[in-house]
């Protein structure tokens, strides 16, 4: 299964199972959690892609990790790297056991890549992520400024690198390929769709970043100088206790007086 696909899987899958949970996965880390177990590509020649990290060898642990020291959070985004497995076991095939079986436990389905099947199941899964983002909230992260939509482009940065990487190691004439045969086009295009979307978002958390830093310059041009800038109930706090007058203190007669928030009292309590 091609990119499009893992990575709108896993924000259905992990975004339902957060749900089910009462935790809210962000939505960065829903579309990424599909895309994990292909990071392998980043590392290669040093490891051979679909190998690996698509054996339940090493995805087990990783999901038992994650669910221990993150909870509900961690088991959430864990479904979503499962459902990598998912994906290319319908379409393709997996290692189960690589290491241990390197060819002999290859299992999957085989639907093919590219076909009709894998390009239903990619597309579909597109058109469902619109749908649940919308009823979810999570288009917000592309109409309004927010910390969240900057993340988004931790998602972007891999779709657009992974797929660039994959086609140079391959020597893959990446624009010849993609529009070769019908089902690769509408993949293609679907690729282009999400990575706009996700760019979309990646400017709104720019702007974010940039009210955000321009709040705080203001902020440190409203105090004065050489001093920190301090909250409004801080400084009412100091000009309050500035204006305390000194207190007088009577020790021959035994008896004293004492500032009591606003008002003076002798020791006596009078």
């Amino acid at each position: 299964m091609f990119l499009l696909g893992h990575s709108c899987w896993s924000y259905l899958f992990s975004k339902a199972t957060g749900r089910k949970l009462n935790v809210n996965l962000p939505a960065y880390l829903a579309l990424l959690s599909g895309i994990l177990p292909d990071f392998d590509i980043y590392f290669q020649p040093y490891l051979v892609h679909h190998t690996y990290t698509h054996s339940l060898i090493v995805i087990i642990p990783v999901v038992l990790v994650l669910t221990y020291f993150f909870g509900r959070l961690g088991f959430a985004f864990s479904v979503g790297i499962l459902s990598h497995l998912l994906g290319d076991f319908l379409v393709g095939t997996i290692p189960l056991l690589y290491p241990f079986y390197p060819n002999s436990f290859d299992i999957g389905l085989n639907l093919g890549i590219p076909s009709l099947a894998d390009t239903l199941l990619e597309i579909g899964a597109f058109g469902l992520v619109l749908v649940y983002a919308y009823r979810n909230g999570d288009y917000k992260l592309v109409l309004k400024p927010s910390r969240d939509s900057l993340l988004l482009v931790i998602p972007l940065f891999a779709l657009v690198t992974l797929t660039l990487l994959f086609a140079g190691d391959r020597s893959i004439p990446l624009a010849e390929f993609a529009f070769s045969r019908r089902a690769l086009t509408v993949i293609t295009l679907g690729h282009i769709l999400l990575s706009g979307i996700l760019a979309l978002g990646v400017l709104q958390g720019f702007r974010w970043y940039l009210a955000h830093r321009r709040a705080k310059q203001m902020t440190g041009l409203d105090a004065p100088s050489g001093q920190p800038p301090t909250h409004d109930g801080v400084k009412l706090r100091v000009a309050l206790i500035s204006e305390v007058p000194p207190i007088d203190t009577h020790w021959g007669s035994g008896s004293s007086r004492y500032w009591n928030g606003g008002t003076f009292l002798a020791k006596d309590g009078s």
